[in-house]
């Protein structure tokens, strides 16, 4: 039980960057001190581009098929009216803020972007975070809102991390015929698989029988096993393009896994490695080859 509340736990928004407990600088000043130059990039990219998000930006809201209320930031390119929506997924314990950066080359784009906060993360009602098991059925919720807007809208999924995996266990489900294409980015082939290599990593313990007392554990107190949740089971449904992104220095999602998910999809696909890149950070690390496969993918699909 100790692992399942130590994985599971909810946020509970007071780390959020809206807060009044968030300091930038303080965030800054521990990533210098970690001697951590990737993510002080990334950091200090979010920071710059989250006021730029927040310049024409509503918080709007939805209700998951059980019941939470969910929230998101839509934001609207200036000066521009579009039906190209990218529906941007952000990761484990992280919020939309940050991924502003990407969201922001959406909008300077002419794209219309919506940044759902993940349940259980704060923004949105969750009593646990669930690794992408159920959230994969809010992305039909958000899409579904999207089209609500705007019935012509064209959809693009996005996401970073767990916000990868979500978009990856999302293309199994029935998403409607206004979702274009998805992108991924370091997204895991299972929660089973990423907690058995967590599980080593951190606490260097065996999956058996401990992930296995876990997964029940969960089953009873959140309706869910840690086998539940398949990127890669999802993937072999999927009829949507999708792009295939990972860092090769990853060590947090393994780098293996591109692989597995990438060998899951059938039909159109793309795949690209980044090197030197730890997790998450492959935009930030190779900004110019990231994003011009990025845009060569969405130009393809969004013609």
């Amino acid at each position: 039980m100790y692992l399942v509340n130590y994985a599971l736990a909810p946020e509970d928004g007071t780390q959020c960057y809206e807060s009044e407990n968030f300091s930038i600088n303080d965030k800054l000043k521990k990533l210098h001190e970690k001697n951590d130059p990737q993510h002080l990039l990334a950091e200090q990219e979010r920071a710059a581009a989250y006021p730029k998000l927040k310049k024409n930006a509503a918080v709007i809201k939805a209700k998951s098929f059980d019941g939470l209320e969910l929230k998101a930031i839509f934001a609207k390119p200036e000066n521009e009216e579009s039906h190209d929506y990218a529906l941007v997924i952000h990761g484990y314990r992280s919020e939309p803020r940050d991924l502003a950066p990407n969201a922001v080359h959406f909008l300077e784009k002419g794209w219309n972007v919506v940044l759902p906060g993940q349940r259980g993360h704060g923004w949105s009602e969750g009593k646990y975070v669930d690794m992408g098991t159920f959230a994969c059925r809010d992305m039909v919720v958000w899409c579904n809102r999207i089209l609500e807007m705007d019935p012509q809208a064209r959809i693009l999924l996005f996401g970073i991390s767990m916000g990868g995996a979500t978009v990856m266990m999302s293309s199994g489900e029935d998403l409607p015929p206004n979702v274009i294409a998805a992108i991924e980015d370091c997204g895991y082939s299972s929660v089973w698989d990423q907690f058995v290599y967590r599980l080593k990593y951190e606490f260097h313990l065996p999956p058996f029988p401990i992930l296995n007392a876990a997964s029940m554990l969960c089953k009873w107190k959140y309706g869910f096993s840690f086998k539940d949740g398949s990127s890669v089971d999802s993937l072999s449904k999927a009829k949507i393009p999708m792009l295939f992104i990972h860092g090769e220095e990853d060590d947090y999602v393994p780098y293996s896994m591109l692989k597995k998910n990438y060998d899951a999809k059938k039909g159109e696909k793309e795949i690209l490695a980044v090197k030197g890149a730890e997790h998450a950070m492959s935009c930030y690390v190779d900004p110019d080859l990231y994003y011009s496969r990025v845009d060569g993918f969405i130009e393809k699909w969004f013609e």
